[in-house]
């Protein structure tokens, strides 16, 4: 009896089995392939060289070569993804500290309403003098895109610090912006 009913069960499992194992087969899996402007290729990656990445597009059979510098990311079937480059693009919200430009050029602050004057000092965990410059000048356009500014001329820049010295950078400007004043900090 006993052997009867595992007969029966392997009867019942074993077809299954084999049909699980030909749909899995027969449906290939593809990668996609992001370019740097985000256009998505479906294909099945063949190559990854240094300069090149090759591939055969989906419905395809001619092989295919695109340089690398032009690939953002590859996304594997098997779920791994490969970065590359960034994107050309990115959408940043007009609102957002990134869009402030610094400028050390009054030609640049033509046509533009001054909003007033802002300073901003690095922060003390910076390591380097480059962080500690990058560090004042994000604080700067923080403090600016709140003022309603879309550009800051430098007016002063000092660095200090030395060897085993904790690296300060100082920065100081006037914030710009397209509107008056007294529109864009209304009282």
């Amino acid at each position: 009896m006993k052997l009867t009913a595992c007969f029966l069960f392997l009867l019942i499992l074993f077809p299954h089995s084999q049909l699980e194992a030909q749909t899995t087969s027969g449906a290939e899996q593809m990668d996609t392939i992001v370019s740097i402007s985000n256009r998505r290729s479906v294909g099945k990656v063949q190559r990854v060289t240094t300069s090149i990445i090759t591939f055969i597009p989906k419905g395809k059979t001619k092989v295919e070569e695109i340089p690398r510098r032009q690939i953002h990311r590859i996304l594997y079937s098997n779920g791994k993804a490969e970065f590359f480059n960034s994107l050309a693009v990115e959408m940043v919200d007009e609102n957002s500290w990134k869009t402030i430009i610094l400028s050390e050029s009054e030609d640049d602050i033509q046509g533009l309403y001054a909003l007033g004057k802002v300073d901003a000092q690095s922060s003390p965990q910076s390591r380097s003098a480059k962080a500690a410059k990058s560090s004042a000048d994000i604080r700067l356009k923080k403090k600016a895109v709140n003022m309603g500014g879309v550009i800051v001329l430098i007016t002063k820049r000092e660095s200090k610090g030395g060897y085993n010295e904790i690296p300060t950078h100082y920065v100081e400007g006037v914030v710009y912006g397209y509107e008056p004043p007294s529109q864009n900090n209304p009282k």
